[in-house]
């Protein structure tokens, strides 16, 4: 990495020299420009799918961090904006409605690695963030969080803690007095 932080890919698959890639969305854009349809479920990606994958990631990079990780102008992070609510969230939680994924709907895609992966990081440094009007938002994390690929990148005691955390969230009833 050019700034000595991560993350950063280096792809030693290369005839060439090593390609070496920093940033999330940069790497999730280079792995699906090179591999993007060699192991993924399902078939092949249409250029519409890699075009809204390629609209969500930068979208998660753009607009999705900042809201989930407010930080200081040092870059530590303080707070999320998950506690205040958001528009941009509750939009989130309308397009999730009836969907699985957010691309092809039944298909985990790299836009759900880059969207997904803001918004379970929160509960973890955050745990008294509450999710309950947002409950497609809710239920699509839960989805992506149940996924065995989670477990192995994060960990089970992870995993368990978040899907513990989620069920929670997305059982919780809505107060009467805010019906």
């Amino acid at each position: 990495h050019l700034f000595g932080k991560i993350p950063c890919l280096t792809d030693d698959s290369s005839e060439d020299e090593p390609v070496v890639v920093f940033e999330s969305g940069a790497i999730l854009e280079y792995l699906q420009g090179n591999y993007g349809n060699n192991k993924r479920e399902g078939p092949p990606l249409t250029k519409s799918q890699r075009a809204a994958i390629t609209s969500w990631i930068v979208w998660a990079n753009a607009s999705l961090d900042p809201i989930c990780f407010i930080e200081t102008p040092q870059g530590k992070v303080y707070d999320t904006g998950l506690k205040y609510g958001h528009p941009l969230l509750d939009r989130l939680d309308e397009i999730l409605k009836g969907q699985k994924f957010l691309v092809g709907n039944d298909t985990f895609s790299l836009a759900d690695v880059a969207v997904a992966s803001y918004l379970l990081y929160v509960p973890q440094f955050f745990p008294d963030v509450d999710l309950q009007k947002w409950p497609n938002m809710a239920r699509y994390m839960m989805d992506c969080a149940k996924r065995d690929a989670y477990g192995k990148a994060f960990g089970a005691k992870v995993q368990g803690y978040l899907l513990d955390f989620l069920e929670e969230s997305v059982s919780k009833k809505e107060p009467s007095s805010k019906r």
